[in-house]
C-alpha cells in the first residue's frame, strides 16, 4: 500500500458534503495523509478534517441552517443589512474549525493548501470577472474536471498554506477569500485584489499542492462533489503523481447556496457515504498499486 497521499477536495457549496460522506466510508482504508488542496467549500472542508472537527463544525452548520427560513430576505435591503445570511453562517462553522487545538493541529499537522483568484490591479472588475465566469461555465458544460493551465486575461492565481497563517482571522479570510461568490458572500479586497471563488481557475486544484506532493511518485486522491466522468483508473497528472478522481455518481439534489434544509445536508453526506462504499474498490487498487 501507498505511505503517503494527497487528497484533493473540490468545491461546490453544499455539494461538498459529498465529500465529507465518501471520506466516513473509505478513511480506514487510507494511508497517512500528508498533504490537503481544496478550493472555496472544499477549502473549508479540508481545513475541518485535517484539524480532526469536522463534526463539531457540522453540528453548529445544520444548527444554524435549521433556524434559517430563507434564503434572502429582501426587506433586510430596505434596513440597510445584508439580505443573505449565507456569510455570516459560513463563517461561524469555519470559525468552529480553530477552537479546542483545531488551529494549533492544522500549524503543526498536514498542510492544507488553498487556491484563491483574483482580479489583478488595473483590470475593470465587472468585465473580467464576467470573463473568468463565462469560461468557468464554458468548462462545466464540458464537464472538464480541471480549468485551463492559462487563466483568463486579468484573473491571478494565489496558493496559500495552513502553515504559514498568523492566527485564526487569517486562515479564515483566505477560506473566505477562496469561496467569493457575491451576493451569498462578501467580496474580500487585500493589496488592491479583488478576490473571485477559486473554483474559477480550477474546482478540483490539484494545481493548489506544492511539487513534492504531485510529482513523480507521488498519488493524489482527488474527490469530485459533482456528477462528472472520470476515468475508471488511476491518471497520470502532468507533473507525474498518480491521480485517482472519485466522483458523485448522479446528480446531487441540493442547489450550491441552499441554507435552509438540514435534512438535504445530511442526504448529501448519505450519498457521499453510499458512493464511497461504491468506490472502495478502485481506491484499494489504486492504493496498493
Amino acid at each position: 500500500m501507498s505511505e503517503a497521499l494527497s487528497i484533493v477536495l473540490s468545491g461546490g457549496g453544499c455539494k461538498a458534503f459529498w465529500a465529507m460522506g465518501a471520506y466516513d466510508v473509505l478513511g480506514d482504508v487510507l494511508p497517512q495523509v500528508t498533504h490537503w488542496a481544496g478550493v472555496s467549500a472544499g477549502a473549508g472542508m479540508a481545513l475541518a478534517r485535517a484539524a480532526d472537527r469536522f463534526d463539531e463544525c457540522l453540528e453548529l452548520f445544520l444548527e444554524a441552517v435549521e433556524h434559517n427560513a430563507r434564503n434572502v430576505y429582501p426587506q433586510k435591503i430596505l434596513k440597510r443589512e445584508r439580505a443573505f445570511p449565507h456569510d455570516d453562517i459560513y463563517r461561524a462553522a469555519v470559525r468552529r474549525v480553530f477552537h479546542e487545538g483545531g488551529f494549533e493541529r492544522l500549524r503543526a499537522g498536514a498542510p492544507v493548501y488553498i487556491l484563491l483568484s483574483y482580479i489583478k490591479a488595473g483590470y475593470p472588475q465587472l468585465p473580467t470577472s464576467w470573463s473568468a465566469v463565462r469560461k468557468f461555465a464554458e468548462a462545466r458544460k464540458r464537464k472538464d474536471l480541471h480549468g485551463p493551465e492559462a487563466v483568463p486575461r486579468g484573473i491571478g492565481q494565489q496558493v496559500v498554506c495552513s502553515r504559514d497563517a498568523i492566527d485564526t482571522e487569517q486562515l479564515l479570510d483566505w477560506v473566505m477569500m477562496s469561496s467569493t461568490i457575491p451576493p451569498f458572500t462578501r467580496v474580500q479586497r487585500r493589496a488592491g485584489r479583488t478576490y473571485l471563488d477559486g473554483g474559477l481557475i480550477d474546482n478540483a486544484p490539484i494545481r493548489a499542492l506544492p511539487a513534492e506532493a504531485r510529482g513523480e511518485g507521488r498519488k493524489v486522491l482527488c474527490l469530485i462533489s459533482h456528477a462528472k466522468p472520470t476515468p475508471t483508473g488511476s491518471v497520470r497528472a502532468p507533473s507525474g503523481a498518480q491521480v485517482l478522481y472519485l466522483a458523485a455518481r448522479r446528480e446531487l439534489p441540493v442547489r450550491i447556496w441552499d441554507y435552509t434544509s438540514p435534512e438535504r445536508i445530511r442526504e448529501i453526506i448519505e450519498i457521499g457515504r453510499e458512493d464511497g462504499a461504491a468506490h472502495r474498490g478502485r481506491l484499494e487498487a489504486f492504493l496498493n498499486g
